[in-house]
């Protein structure tokens, strides 16, 4: 929870693309989070510096992973979120290579008996035709171990392949909305946190 008793969300966004189909959704999702005074941050994976877990196995020992690029301060925020939101494509029946690399990475938490604090986590996933499941499988992996006790979880698939697909489905935005309600009743919040809502 940031200064001021704020509900904080954290969107890790697995897709290269800046302004694509997995990205939109994750968008309508963090509008809607907003709408319910939930601040929103939002990590595109394809915009930071962060190289793959080199299996050192001694992160226990040490003060801050050996790697020296940004994955230090994307995970800082990831573990301070109140709320926790994974997004990939899916590329090859799985995860992106950026979400998979954000994954391995969590190895210095866990090995420092590190764990997320969200109390309740999205899980999104695009295709065009097949592999959300796969994908929704991994990143919910992800959670199981990098939590402990049970946090709610609640998941999205949607198909959009080409550009610009997934703003023109009204069904996936409102699903993405609805993703975003469940994840504020999870947290506590309802409808009366809208403004204007009664």
């Amino acid at each position: 929870m940031s200064a001021g008793g704020v509900l904080r969300a954290v969107a890790v966004v697995g897709s290269p693309r800046l302004n694509g189909n997995t990205v939109r959704v994750v968008d309508e999702v963090l509008a809607e989070l907003g709408r319910r005074a939930v601040e929103c941050d939002k990590i595109m994976l394809g915009e930071q510096r962060i190289a793959p877990c080199r299996g050192h196995v001694t992160c226990k020992g040490l003060d801050a992973c050996l790697l020296d690029d940004d994955a230090a301060a994307v995970l800082d925020r990831v573990y301070r979120a109140d709320c926790l939101i994974l997004a990939s494509p899916v590329y090859y029946e799985d995860v992106s290579a950026q979400m998979k690399t954000f994954i391995d990475r969590n190895a210095y938490y866990f090995y420092r008996d590190a764990w997320l604090r969200a109390r309740a986590v999205g899980l999104i996933a695009v295709t065009k035709v097949t592999g959300i499941e796969e994908t929704l499988a991994t990143m919910r992996r992800y959670v199981t171990l990098s939590t402990t006790g049970e946090v709610p979880v609640f998941t999205l698939g949607g198909y959009a392949g080409d550009p610009g697909d997934a703003a023109a489905q009204p069904e996936l935005l409102a699903a993405a909305r609805g993703l975003a309600a469940d994840l504020a009743g999870a947290l506590g919040l309802s409808a009366a946190a809208i403004p204007g809502s009664q």
